[in-house]
């Protein structure tokens, strides 16, 4: 099995949307993925609540 972690760090705008939007926004179409492509036995999506310059925004461990 290979294992997958990815993170993003966002705009603070884009879209017309806030960074908190658009973060919400990618945790559900990340989480989605798995409905849609078989290989996909799970995943868990994250989204930072305490952000800094130094943190990441949204991380994805699949």
């Amino acid at each position: 099995m290979i294992k997958h972690i990815v993170m993003w760090k966002l705009k603070e705008f884009a879209e017309g949307k806030s960074r908190t939007e658009n973060a919400r926004i990618l945790k559900i179409i990340l989480e989605g993925l798995k409905n849609s492509i078989a290989q996909i036995r799970h995943i868990e999506v994250g989204i930072n609540i305490n952000p800094s310059e130094d943190s990441y925004d949204v991380v994805s461990d699949g």
